[in-house]
């Protein structure tokens, strides 16, 4: 006849193995913390980056700062070692700030022609300008980048109008 654990031997060993599982836990999360630790503490994403100077400007439409203009670099062929375009959007005070990398770390050097989106917010974006200012060929607007991370490039105020 076999005899049953008395309860307190039982609870001993539930103890025990609740022990075992929270220290399995706290191992776990002591290697995950430690991953992500590491695994984040190397340079910037994507490898070496180009050196980048800081490019902003402020957009005025009929006058008036504007804001949701979008601003667009698009770096002339041989100029930049980039090929894509970069990005901006005109906060409340029609002021902009380019970046290649991060936020507002600017763009290498090189010339770029800027083009221009009036961005009406709705399920779609749509452009106020009606694609005015968006054919980079037709750009009247450049700005040449020197490579002097420590000197911002301001272009100013950029007039555009809504009247042909």
């Amino acid at each position: 006849m076999q005899r049953n654990a008395s309860p307190l031997l039982m609870d001993e060993r539930e103890a025990a193995r609740g022990t075992e599982m929270r220290n399995c836990w706290g191992y776990g999360a002591a290697l995950l913390v430690a991953v992500l630790l590491f695994g984040c503490s190397r340079g910037p994403r994507g490898g070496p980056r180009l050196t980048t100077s800081p490019v902003t400007g402020i957009v005025s439409i009929d006058g008036k700062p504007t804001e949701m203009v979008e601003v667009t670099c698009r770096p002339l062929s041989g100029t930049s070692l980039i090929k894509y375009d970069i990005t901006a959007v005109t906060n409340a005070e029609g002021k902009f700030t380019l970046g290649t990398y991060e936020g507002s770390d600017g763009l290498p050097a090189g010339t770029y022609v800027l083009t221009f989106k009036w961005l009406e917010p709705g399920l779609t974006l749509k452009d106020k300008f009606k694609g005015k200012y968006a054919n980079p060929a037709k750009s009247e607007h450049e700005v040449t980048v020197e490579s002097t991370p420590e000197e911002t490039t301001d272009l100013g105020t950029i007039e555009l109008s809504t009247k042909k």
